[in-house]
């Protein structure tokens, strides 16, 4: 008998909620909350009109912001390094300094060069979201073979023809893939360089929750943060898929 798709998730989620509340109850409820627990206090923030003001909104803009952006840099860069392989040796430091620099390092820079507040959790997301992006694109556009580059040229299809009908399917998929990487990434970056300088945010939420030693609270604001990543890669990432497909529309 096959197990339905439904039902694979619906195992998958009990598992999950079993193991969280064994772990909940080995730990005393100070390092791990309780599922139940941590449910009530997301019912009650939730329910705060301030909470989505002061907390989710900006958040959302902040990494909205950042990733189309580092999206946007990302994936240009990479699609010239894919077409002219010396633009990827020119490029090599760079990808690779930002590649390696822990997410903490980052935001303590960025706080040093653009101060405290949105611009600063902007530019993380943006620097930390760009080198996925890149390698992506760089990847696809590398992989279109050079025999169907020559028919194209052959045939004198335009840059614009050759990018819609021949680059951009091909770096669809591996695009896509790394923009649901780097969204993941670009939320976590994203809290902690609020949790570090903003007065506003989720990560802002969970500093005072750290602070004030409510672990319900703080785990409650980590679901959030999974859910607004789960949203945003179910709406814009979805759409933007049916875009790239070959023969897709916007």
């Amino acid at each position: 008998m096959q197990v339905p798709d439904w039902g694979w998730r619906l195992a998958g989620c009990l598992c999950f909620a079993a193991l969280w509340h064994g772990l909940a109850a080995g730990g005393g409820g100070l390092a791990v909350a309780a599922p139940l627990e941590t449910l009530g206090a997301l019912a009650g923030l939730l329910a705060r009109g301030e909470f989505w003001l002061e907390a989710v909104l900006p958040t959302l803009a902040r990494v909205l912001t950042g990733f189309g952006l580092g999206a946007a840099a990302g994936g240009a860069l990479g699609g010239w390094a894919g077409l002219h392989r010396g633009a990827g040796l020119f490029l090599l430091p760079l990808r690779w300094v930002l590649s390696s620099v822990p997410g903490v390092v980052l935001a303590i820079l960025a706080m040093l060069w653009w101060g405290s507040g949105s611009g600063m959790v902007v530019a993380i997301v943006a620097l930390s979201v760009a080198p996925t992006i890149y390698l992506a694109a760089r990847e696809g556009f590398a992989a279109v073979d050079d025999g169907l580059r020559e028919m194209a040229r052959a045939y004198g299809l335009g840059w614009r023809k050759r990018l819609t009908a021949l680059y951009l399917p091909a770096a669809a998929a591996p695009f896509l893939s790394g923009c649901v990487v780097a969204l993941g990434g670009g939320m976590r970056v994203a809290i902690l360089g609020e949790t570090l300088g903003a007065s506003r945010g989720l990560g802002y939420t969970l500093a005072l929750a750290r602070a004030n030693l409510d672990t319900p609270k703080l785990y409650a604001v980590a679901l959030v943060s999974m859910l607004l990543v789960s949203l945003v890669e179910a709406t814009l990432l979805r759409g933007l898929r049916r875009a790239l497909r070959p023969g897709g529309r916007p």
